[in-house]
């Protein structure tokens, strides 16, 4: 799946985690703490689409420190906050396949390896005694032995 593909997908799961925060009832969710939860989640957002994946992992986590903060102080009900966690945790783990994806892929080694240098010797060595033998030949046949 192409960089590209995955920023969309990273953007939709994005969308759908701010839906959970915008929607919220007056007894589900404080609405001081959906303004700083739908911040957070447009930073992250933010940071995907520029595919600075650390930073949008970073953004994600604050957010999940937030939710649990609001949870506790009662500014969230235990549902949303179960719904906004689940939503986090998909997110986070879109991110962290992103960010794989877009990380370089070691190149395949042109170096031989210790088996290949050694086999490589081999057969230079038995080319050398082949080489040796064919010239002792011709020194006989010369009549120098």
């Amino acid at each position: 799946m192409s960089r590209t593909k995955h920023a969309v997908r990273i953007l939709a799961a994005c969308l759908g985690l701010v839906l959970l925060t915008s929607c919220a009832g007056a007894s589900e969710l404080d609405a001081g703490t959906a303004e700083g939860l739908q911040a957070r989640v447009a930073s992250a957002k933010q940071f995907a689409a520029q595919q600075d994946f650390p930073a949008a992992l970073a953004e994600l986590q604050q957010l999940g420190q937030d939710v649990a903060t609001a949870a506790e102080k009662g500014l969230m009900s235990a549902e949303r906050k179960a719904r906004a966690e689940a939503a986090i945790s998909k997110i986070r783990a879109e991110l962290e396949a992103a960010q794989q994806a877009a990380e370089p892929q070691p190149a395949p080694s042109a170096e031989p390896t210790a088996a290949e240098d050694q086999e490589d010797a081999q057969k230079e060595a038995e080319k050398q005694l082949e080489d040796a033998k064919k010239d002792a030949e011709k020194g006989k046949g010369k009549g120098n032995g």
